[in-house]
């Protein structure tokens, strides 16, 4: 559907730049080039980016075409792009120090390569190559592309991103190649996974982009424009330029914004057609039959958000009980109470609820998506909580289930175990209140309800299988943050890799669910006599429960043993972090000029693990470290 001239010139009469974003990003017309551009000026015009973004581009097919589309989208996510593209077909020259690439110094790099790249043979059909053929040649393009991305790794700061180009045509076999016992199309698909496997255990900040999914959202034919491509080797499309973009776009965004960790949902004419109030249970619309039918299915929707780590609340006005009902009684509701994990249903202002939610969740506001119907309320919203995105739902039922595939805040580049586990954390810390709330009830303190907990603190020393987790640490903790520096995981790797660094992280356990891995520390080791401190941080998540002292003095206990007589630490202070302000003093470090503290462990000795109500293990240096410098640390002792 092509973009009329009465709804752009709707669209050119918005006036605040983050419903134009809003509205452009649900938006499911097809925009032409000129239009784009025309858009993205407006963007800009409302109000410049708030963020730059680098990107570099490294090709073996042209892609410069692609320019005014990542302009367009990197517009919607508030960026403004600088994009460097690399000579046509130059690889294994800008996977230098002295390259261009390297001097653009990207945010992002994304190697676009055609799949003919990963080997000779991949030029003809593969079809009638033997098992044991395609098996080697497999093997072959997977290592051809484990080592280009390493080179790449080892000169760009910011993430690399791996893209192939899908093929122009069908498989060899056609509609066959599903039963073929040499499929094509399976063939690829298993090299791909085996290679994002490989990213995903082996190569800290990296991520395979699958095209193929492009091309199964809008089509081959709509995908690839065959005109451009034999004329001038630019295989996409306006429609498929403009679905690239977007991905890259959303890459992009998720490097450069605070991540997104919040979806509030409304629940009359969003969770279900009607208003329950008014309607009742048989009245909504909600079930098999159209239009309750779009309504089931973006509920569905809904539930695949919590496993990319997003977590769901409800923000509504309305009665509560009827709302309960819904939840729990109606035939057709996917969405039970249990997916929440926090509801504010009232009658109530929704931005006070909203800044309520945040509070209860301990999330800034720039963490929360609001998801609302309202024309009314999605501009309340906007104009009195700037910090929240808001998705409004489309009048349209049809285009509801959808509504929030294109929210570029809602893409993820790294998953970890703590992030799929995060509504049955919220579930737990709830359960953690109620106890609480009982031990005052009967005069018990706080010595008592941390003791009723059975804490157990398991600490990790240089484990390379944590690296995502433990960037994403630094990049989002800002509370109990003592310096607030930010590392990709590519340096966190490059910390666990070095003989002068010891990066210690902590998961604490207790009676009601494990919080995963919610502490790090990172030691600079100078001398043998000293370790500084360079980095120390915990997660809000277990703030309250003593959990920072013990960590820390189970570290200095084994640093101690290893012959360190001092303890250096840093505080910079920032805006948010003022909690960790008196941490080192309450430690027994002594401040010294500027930001600097210190701590001599012959007058401030270590104390033992019986001074908190947390049982703490630590575990040796990981024994499946993969390289050398690890290996030699792991085998050596815990620090």
């Amino acid at each position: 559907m092509k973009l009329t001239t009465a709804q752009l010139d709707d669209l050119m009469a918005v006036e605040c730049r983050a419903e134009l974003a809003a509205k452009l990003t649900r938006m499911q017309a097809d925009l032409a080039l000129p239009i784009a551009q025309q858009l993205t000026s407006r963007l800009k015009e409302l109000a410049p980016a708030s963020r730059q973004v680098r990107i570099g581009i490294v090709r073996t097919y042209t892609t410069d075409l692609l320019d005014p589309w990542i302009s367009f989208e990197c517009a919607l996510q508030d960026l403004h792009a600088h994009v460097y593209h690399a000579p046509y077909g130059y690889l294994l020259q800008e996977a230098s120090a002295s390259s261009g690439l390297a001097a653009h110094r990207p945010d992002i790099t994304v190697l676009m390569l055609q799949r003919e790249d990963l080997h000779p043979d991949l030029r003809l059909p593969i079809s009638d190559l033997a098992a044991p053929v395609l098996l080697r040649l497999k093997e072959s393009a997977i290592e051809y592309l484990s080592g280009l991305v390493d080179k790449f790794r080892e000169i760009v700061p910011g993430h690399v991103v791996v893209s192939l180009l899908p093929p122009m045509a069908g498989p060899a076999f056609g509609i066959y190649d599903a039963q073929a016992e040499c499929s094509e199309v399976a063939w690829w698909g298993t090299l791909k996974v085996e290679f994002a496997r490989h990213l995903r255990e082996n190569v800290p900040s990296s991520l395979f982009l699958d095209l193929d999914q492009a091309v199964n959202a809008i089509g081959r034919e709509h995908f690839f424009d065959p005109r451009f491509w034999f004329s001038a080797r630019f295989p996409f499309s306006p429609a498929g330029s403009h679905d690239v973009a977007h991905r890259v776009a959303a890459i992009a965004s998720s490097t450069r914004h605070p991540k997104a960790k919040a979806i509030v949902l409304d629940a009359d004419n969003t969770l279900w057609g009607g208003v329950i109030g008014e309607d009742g249970m048989q009245g909504i619309a909600l079930g098999p039959d159209y239009p309750g039918s779009t309504y089931v299915a973006f509920q569905r929707r809904l539930l695949d958000y919590p496993q990319r780590g997003f977590v769901l609340a409800m923000c509504s006005k309305n009665n509560p009980d009827d709302v309960d009902e819904v939840l729990e009684r109606h035939p057709h509701q996917v969405l039970k109470a249990r997916h929440f994990v926090a509801r504010r249903v009232n009658w109530e202002a929704k931005t006070r609820n909203l800044v309520a939610l945040a509070e209860e969740l301990n999330l800034g506001l720039e963490s929360i998506v609001f998801v609302d119907d309202s024309d009314h309320e999605c501009a309340l919203v906007r104009r009195e909580l700037p910090q929240i995105q808001v998705v409004q739902v489309p009048r349209n039922p049809v285009e509801i289930p959808s509504c929030l595939d294109r929210v570029a805040r809602l893409e993820i580049v790294s998953l970890t175990v703590e992030d799929r586990a995060k509504t049955a954390m919220y579930a737990a810390e709830q359960m953690r209140r109620a106890k609480e709330q009982e031990v005052a009830q009967r005069g018990g303190d706080l010595d008592e309800y941390l003791s009723s907990l059975r804490m157990h603190m398991r600490i990790g020393i240089d484990e390379p299988r944590h690296v995502a987790r433990l960037a994403q640490l630094t990049q989002k903790t800002n509370q109990f943050n003592l310096t607030t520096r930010r590392y990709s995981e590519h340096q966190i790797r490059q910390f666990i890799d070095s003989p002068d660094h010891t990066v210690a992280h902590f998961s604490l356990a207790d009676t009601f669910g494990d919080s995963g891995i919610v502490g790090l520390a990172v030691f600079d080791r100078p001398s043998r006599e000293l370790a500084v401190l360079q980095t120390f941080l915990m997660s809000c998540r277990v703030i309250g429960r003593r959990a920072e002292f013990a960590f820390l003095e189970a570290l200095i206990r084994e640093l101690s043993k290893c012959g360190v007589t001092e303890v250096q630490g840093e505080y910079l202070p920032t805006a948010k972090n003022v909690l960790a302000k008196d941490f080192l003093r309450e430690c027994g470090f002594d401040e010294r000029a500027g930001s600097f503290f210190q701590r001599r462990l012959d007058v401030c000795p270590p104390q033992s693990q019986e001074a908190w109500p947390i049982l703490v293990t630590l575990d040796p240096a990981d024994p499946k470290a993969t390289s050398d410098v690890s290996a030699t640390k792991a085998s050596s002792s815990v620090f």
